[in-house]
């Protein structure tokens, strides 16, 4: 069995966000370059993550202070449950607004939006997720083994209020950042092997935001409109064996 697998051409795009995507991860990234060589680690953009990432990990308060105030501020109007999700090692600031959120002994069900700012360009995505966890303890330890059962990638239902009002603060709050569809974050570029990650190549999302979906699935269908955000543009597409 095969599946689909969806490239980005860093040449030849045929749309401005493409255009402007693709300068940035040539300018960030050694394409084609292992990640454990020396001209990989002396590349500029490579240094620009790692001073990113030095400066969250060693002055953290202070780094994501313009962040948590900007979810102090829309906390406040959109008058939701809104938290800093985002890692001192990621090279972008993540949100999460909760809409729903439901558990018992064994389950934890959420329906939940995901909003992340790049810190390597103008850019910007915002998606809906539900997402279970089944729970379990071992050794006395609790763990929870989580699942996304669908991501929603426009405003849609019971996602739409939240999702315009988001996006529209980010706009106001992050001057000129692009948004980009979350389908357009799931392709792949060959020769791009991000730091702190351990894939051989990795997504649009992996590049431009965190390694969030390194290994998780990415469920299919999307649920919503696939082209809400999208100008026409050049997509290819390789047949690749399943993953193991």
């Amino acid at each position: 069995m095969q599946f689909m697998k969806f490239y980005f051409q860093l040449k030849t795009p045929h749309n401005k966000l493409f255009a402007d995507i693709a300068e940035t991860i040539i300018n960030t990234y050694p394409i084609g370059v292992q990640r454990e060589s020396k001209e990989y680690n002396s590349y500029p953009g490579i240094k620009k993550i790692d001073a990113i990432v030095e400066q969250s990990m060693t002055n953290n308060k202070k780094f994501n202070k313009p962040w948590r105030d900007f979810l102090i501020k829309i906390r406040k109007s959109i008058n939701s449950r809104i938290h800093n999700i985002g890692m001192a090692s990621e090279f972008s600031f993540t949100g999460e607004l909760i809409l729903e959120r439901y558990k018992d002994d064994s389950l934890v069900r959420e329906k939940k939006i995901i909003f992340v700012v790049s810190l390597l360009g103008p850019y910007f995505t915002i998606y809906g997720v539900d997402e279970t966890a089944i729970k379990d303890k071992i050794e006395q330890h609790d763990i929870a083994y989580k699942a996304i059962n669908v991501i929603t990638v426009s405003p849609f239902k019971e996602f739409e209020k939240h999702f315009i009002l988001l996006k529209l603060a980010i706009e106001q709050e992050f001057a000129d950042y692009k948004f980009v569809p979350f389908k357009v974050t799931t392709l792949y570029i060959e020769g791009v092997q991000p730091p702190y990650s351990n894939l051989t190549e990795c997504t649009i999302y992996g590049a431009l935001f965190n390694n969030s979906f390194d290994y998780r699935h990415i469920p299919s269908p999307f649920r919503g409109d696939i082209n809400y955000g999208s100008e026409q543009s050049n997509i290819t597409v390789r047949l690749q064996p399943p993953p193991a």
